[in-house]
């Protein structure tokens, strides 16, 4: 799981360079938002059985 937190924050902070950058809705940074988003369930769905 620190791994996944890791792995989000890094994308994370490349997400808002890039915005910065390129502006918000530029394609790349749009990509990275996805894969963003992707990295974000995983980890919700990796620490759901936890909660139980």
């Amino acid at each position: 799981m620190e791994k996944l937190k890791q792995e989000i924050e890094l994308k994370r902070c490349e997400m808002e360079i890039l915005a910065v950058e390129k502006g918000f809705l530029a394609p790349e940074v749009l990509q990275i938002s996805q894969e963003l988003d992707q990295l974000i369930n995983q980890f919700y769905h990796n620490a759901l059985p936890l909660r139980n």
